[in-house]
């Protein structure tokens, strides 16, 4: 009878002690993802060499560029990029919040001390006192526990924000350096054309004088050397707010002024192996941040859920004092105390805050699906553009060779008289139009390239990369 009331006292409380414990629902990372699926759009052949792959994967795909200018672009961004500055700090913000909320599961202890001086009749000169004291919480229902995994969790979802900010960075600062370089070919490419027009002018101005070419032939041969002339502003003003936008990207004035070599767009970049979906969850530093954030609030909810219950403490106080300071641990105190706290009315607020966490959880859970779906997303789309803008680039060219084959001709019936010179601008519009618009489709190429390399992520390099060029700062 004796064990029957034993267990009738402690199974209850041992059952409330279990079913009280936090707890965080079981989740299985990359939800909508099948680990076996494959991209639906046709991946086009990987042309990466394993050389190169190494280069992916511990330095930065943008050194497959080997471009000296974009290497000191990216170093001095992750430097002294503002906004990867800003990603950093609130890193170290998320690191401190974690270690203060771990101190919640270690015990407690202060100690202070008093000297008081006292002048009269029958006073002692000096009065010594020294006090301790020190708590620790019974984290039984595991709410400190599970409060300082949440903040653990967060701090390491920042982390992961650093590292997507960093490949952010990297794409953004590799597209406005390839605009750059494609605004400088074309204007190479315009003042060429400025040319011809102006030699075709100047022949069409002798034709005149010996009565073989209309005034109208001349007319219209200026307008074209006119409209040639008219593109040149908006390209040199696109060259310098392209400039701007890197100088203020690595952190400078956009009137210090940058040292960028290279006058026309280089190789595109090789096709990289893209894998399965299911690779993105270990290669997206988006994918991953989304992840600890959900369980960051699945242990926040289980931590409200837990401050609902009650809460045992334990305490204790030192304290001694003496008139002289040899005497001061002759004569002391000790107080040991346990403390008991339960909610018992306090208006729904607790219950609230529950519901409250557990809403933020599901927020989460919907946030990091979708996460998880537009990242999936970003390389179909990459995948789609790459496959077909090698083959607009052979169709372009084609048609480019039937253009000049065109003019020549249109050239050699105009000088018989065959035809009007009308078709000869027109082939020679033509031709002028597609050679712009061949340098615009090869930067869509690079721009492409590399939506798909910042689409598979930078996991394996991010960290190198900015410890590199931060450790290379130091030694500067």
């Amino acid at each position: 009878m004796r064990f029957a009331g034993y267990f009738t006292t402690v199974l209850p409380f041992t059952a409330l002690v279990l079913a009280g414990c936090a707890t965080v629902p079981a989740r299985e990372a990359g939800m909508g993802i099948d680990q076996n699926a494959a991209y639906s759009s046709a991946a086009p052949n990987a042309k990466t060499t394993d050389d190169q792959e190494a280069i992916l994967t511990r330095e930065g795909w943008w050194h497959l560029y080997q471009d000296s200018s974009l290497d000191a672009l990216m170093n001095a961004a992750f430097i002294d990029n503002p906004g990867l500055n800003q990603t950093q700090a609130r890193l170290a913000q998320a690191e401190a919040t974690a270690r203060g909320s771990a101190s919640s599961l270690f015990p407690q202890l202060s100690v202070s001390g008093a000297r008081g001086t006292s002048r009269g009749d029958n006073s002692s000169p000096s009065d010594f006192d020294l006090r301790g004291a020190a708590s620790y919480e019974l984290d039984l229902w595991g709410q400190n526990r599970a409060s300082a995994e949440s903040s653990s969790l967060l701090a390491d979802a920042s982390r992961e924000d650093l590292r997507a900010a960093a490949v952010s960075l990297s794409a953004t600062i590799t597209e406005d350096w390839l605009k750059l370089l494609a605004a400088r070919e074309e204007e190479d490419l315009l003042k060429k054309q400025i040319d011809v027009n102006a030699t075709i002018l100047a022949l069409q101005n002798k034709r005149f004088a010996m009565g073989n070419a209309s005034a109208l032939d001349i007319l219209q041969q200026k307008q074209a050397l006119a409209k040639a002339k008219a593109q040149m502003p908006d390209i040199l003003a696109t060259q310098e707010q392209l400039e701007h936008q890197l100088a203020i990207l690595i952190g400078r004035l956009p009137s210090d002024g940058l040292d960028i070599k290279g006058s026309s767009l280089p190789p595109a970049l090789p096709l990289p192996k893209t894998g399965l979906p299911s690779d993105l969850l270990g290669a997206r530093p988006d994918i991953a941040a989304g992840w600890m954030r959900l369980r960051s609030a699945d242990w926040a909810a289980a931590s409200a859920t837990a401050a609902r219950l009650p809460s045992f403490s334990l305490s204790a106080t030192y304290s001694t004092s003496a008139a002289v300071l040899d005497g001061l641990f002759q004569t002391w105190l000790l107080d040991l105390a346990a403390n008991l706290a339960l909610p018992v009315i306090d208006g729904g607020a607790l219950r609230a805050e529950e519901a409250r966490q557990k809403a933020i959880a599901d927020e989460n859970f919907h946030a990091y699906r979708e996460i998880v779906l537009n990242a999936v997303g970003d390389v179909e789309d990459a995948l789609s553009l790459n496959a077909h803008q090698d083959d607009e680039l052979v169709a372009l060219n084609a048609e480019l060779e039937a253009a000049q084959s065109t003019l020549k001709q249109a050239q050699i019936s105009y000088t018989n008289g065959d035809q009007d010179y009308i078709n000869v601008l027109d082939a020679l519009t033509s031709l002028q139009s597609l050679e712009q618009q061949i340098v615009q489709e090869r930067l869509n190429l690079h721009l492409d390239r590399v939506a798909l390399y910042r689409a598979l992520g930078g996991r394996s390099w991010a960290d190198h990369a900015l410890d590199a060029a931060r450790n290379k700062d130091g030694e500067q």
